[in-house]
Parts: structure tokens; C-alpha cells; sequence
């Protein structure tokens, strides 16, 4: 099955349509859950990477903006997920040809991989003094204001 069938198929789906089919004040609402999803993520990304950077938050021990941080991160990214996948489905075939689309899940790969991996990894060292911590803060920093700046353009070249 190739991925077009696949997004017909979730389109075509029963769930596909019953959400369709929705009032279009229920998409509103879903806008604005993927909407303030990001702005939850983005909150803890951009705390934690300021202080990796140097530029904010110096006073704070690195560890302790991330456990503070930790609940808006998931809250947000399940709130990305849920809304995102209700946004999706129904009109699955109309994102396939949208470069933006595809550039999201692509930076969305990565930034995830780097968030779990490398951001971690140097937030539990503590230390925003060396070159790694600084490269990091601005390498996951970039991805996911790549992640909401592709999806903020799908709407445009739909």
C-alpha cells in the first residue's frame, strides 16, 4: 500500500468522515488546540535552550527549568498529536501534495530524535558553558520553530 492509499484510506475511513462531517466551530476548536499545543512545547523549548544558550534564565540550574518545564512539553506535544491527527484525517489526501506537510513531519522527526537524545543527554549534564550545550539549545530551538513555521504554511499552499 502506497502512503496516497494509506491517506485515502484514512480519509475514506468512518472516522474520517464522522469527523468531517463535524460542525466547522468543532475544526475551530481543534486549530486551537494544535495552535496552543505548540505554544506549551515551544514555552518549554525555548526556556530550556535560552539557558543552554546563555541568554536566559542563567540564575537557574539547567536541570531544574527542564523537570519545571517537563509537564508544558507533554502536555503540548499530546495536545499536537491528538488535534494534529483530528485536523489530518479527514482531509488526508489534500496534505499529500503539500511540500509544508512533509517538511513538518520531517523536521518533527528530528526534532523529537534530537529532544530525546542530544537535548537530554546535555540538559542532565548541567552545564550551558560548553560548545555542545550552546549548538544543541540552538539546534532544538531551530528545529521546532522549523516544526511550527512549516505547519503555519500549510494552510497557505494547500
Amino acid at each position: 500500500m502506497s502512503v496516497l492509499e494509506l491517506f485515502k484510506a484514512l480519509q475514506s475511513s468512518a472516522f474520517g468522515r464522522f469527523i468531517g462531517s463535524l460542525d466547522h466551530l468543532f475544526c475551530a476548536v481543534l486549530e486551537l488546540g494544535h495552535i496552543a499545543g505548540m505554544i506549551l512545547l515551544l514555552a518549554s523549548v525555548l526556556l530550556t535552550s535560552l539557558n543552554l544558550l546563555g541568554l536566559g534564565l542563567s540564575s537557574v540550574p539547567l536541570t531544574e527549568i527542564q523537570r519545571s518545564t517537563r509537564k508544558l512539553f507533554w502536555t503540548g506535544l499530546t495536545l499536537l498529536v491528538v488535534s494534529g491527527l483530528l485536523i489530518f484525517t479527514p482531509a488526508a489526501t489534500s496534505y499529500y501534495s503539500n511540500d509544508f506537510f512533509w517538511a513538518k513531519f520531517i523536521l518533527l522527526g528530528f526534532a523529537l530524535l534530537v529532544y530525546f537524545t542530544l537535548y537530554r543527554w546535555v540538559a542532565a549534564r548541567d552545564s550551558n558553558q560548553t560548545w555542545l550545550a550552546k549548538a544543541t539549545g540552538c539546534l532544538t530551538l531551530s528545529l521546532w520553530l522549523g516544526v511550527a513555521f512549516a505547519g503555519r504554511f500549510i494552510g497557505f499552499f494547500a
